[in-house]
């Protein structure tokens, strides 16, 4: 059964959806805040790894992962809607358990948070209104560029694109209104979201498109190794079983790159190849 509740707090008010995992033992051997429940911030603006239903469940690649995850280790899970800076702040004040997003896993993030084994491999897309020129990196000079705050694309945007005036949103469907406004001239995301973007608006298109040097996953409490390592002993028994590529395909058309493949060698067998 799923329930959904609206908590405020003041002026914010943030989504809660549990979805049941098939009971809940009565101790807690995965360390974490609410025994039996993971508590899992979701940014539901990142489709397709997560976005909020017509009736504002949270849906995506993410959510369906979770959601499978939770259900073989007989746990619930309570999704607060949230930003990825947020998340990752909850995680490290014990707010929640994990951070149901799709993450980049870099370096800098790697001393705040731990991370899954990897989910996907994606790309940079910086998506422009289809009336603009502009389609190389240096020929953003002057030009307002968005990205979101604390996003892994503030990198690209300071490292490659030389000149531009960056614009930070507290999120995407933030960013893509003022894209689609004029007010902005790009707006810096990875490639999948930006994929869903083009699926819901035909004014927009993918100017630049760069491979990333790292996987996407999802992020746990630093210190709860117990709780990351039963999340990647069920990747793992998914990818098995054939349940993790179910998923993937439910959500993605492209075959899973290699550097995904890499990670779970069984695909390669599973995909035919």
């Amino acid at each position: 059964m799923i329930s959904i509740r609206v908590l405020a707090a003041g002026a914010a008010a943030a989504l809660s959806l549990t979805a049941c995992g098939g009971g809940s033992s009565e101790h807690d051997p995965y360390g974490l805040e609410t025994a039996g429940t993971i508590e899992a911030a979701v940014s539901t603006d990142q489709p397709p790894f997560a976005s909020a239903s017509k009736a504002g469940a949270p849906q995506g690649y993410i959510v369906d992962i979770t959601n499978e995850v939770a259900r073989r280790l007989k746990l619930k899970v309570s999704y607060k809607a949230s930003t990825v800076p947020a998340a990752l702040q909850g995680l490290t004040s014990g707010q929640y358990d994990l951070a149901a997003s799709g993450l980049g896993v870099t370096a800098e993030r790697q001393k705040q948070v731990s991370f899954t084994k990897a989910l996907y491999w994606s790309t940079t897309a910086v998506v422009t209104r289809t009336d603009e020129s502009a389609s190389q990196v240096t020929a953003f000079g002057g030009k307002k560029v968005g990205v979101v705050t604390g996003a892994v694309q503030e990198a690209f945007v300071d490292g490659k694109m030389t000149g531009a005036r960056k614009v930070k949103f507290a999120n995407q469907n933030a960013a893509v209104s003022q894209l689609l406004s004029g007010n902005l001239d790009a707006f810096v995301v990875g490639g999948p979201d930006a994929e869903a973007y083009l699926k819901q608006y035909s004014k927009l298109k993918i100017a630049i498109s760069a491979p990333v040097d790292h996987p996407t996953a999802m992020a746990v409490r630093k210190k709860n190794t117990r709780f990351v390592q039963a999340v990647d002993a069920q990747l793992a028994a998914m990818v098995g079983d054939g349940a993790f590529l179910r998923i993937y395909k439910k959500w993605f058309t492209e075959a899973p790159a290699d550097g995904l493949v890499s990670t779970w060698p069984t695909l390669k067998s599973q995909l035919g190849s």
